[in-house]
């Protein structure tokens, strides 16, 4: 998971830019929390290696640009939960 601290004014353009990356699952806004969590943007990006999954990250900062004052990536230890799609019948 990348997260970014996004100027709020930017936000609306840029987050669907990232969002449209072949290699983004999931993108979200996400409130922050003052003094606490200062990420306002979440994507989810799918690499092979750490490497891949940092040069991923720097091709979202590319598009973010000035709009982004700072970011972190929290690599995954495990897979939790992993399931297909599952549908009724």
């Amino acid at each position: 998971m990348t997260v970014w601290d996004v100027d709020d004014e930017a936000i609306a353009e840029l987050g669907p830019r990232v969002g449209a990356l072949g290699f983004v699952s999931h993108c979200y806004r996400r409130p922050r929390v003052p003094g606490l969590w200062r990420y306002n943007l979440f994507a989810m990006v799918h690499a092979h290696t750490r490497l891949e999954a940092v040069e991923q990250a720097e091709e979202i900062a590319a598009i973010l640009g000035a709009a982004c004052r700072a970011r972190d990536i929290l690599f995954s230890k495990r897979i939790l939960k992993k399931t297909g799609l599952r549908l009724q019948g």
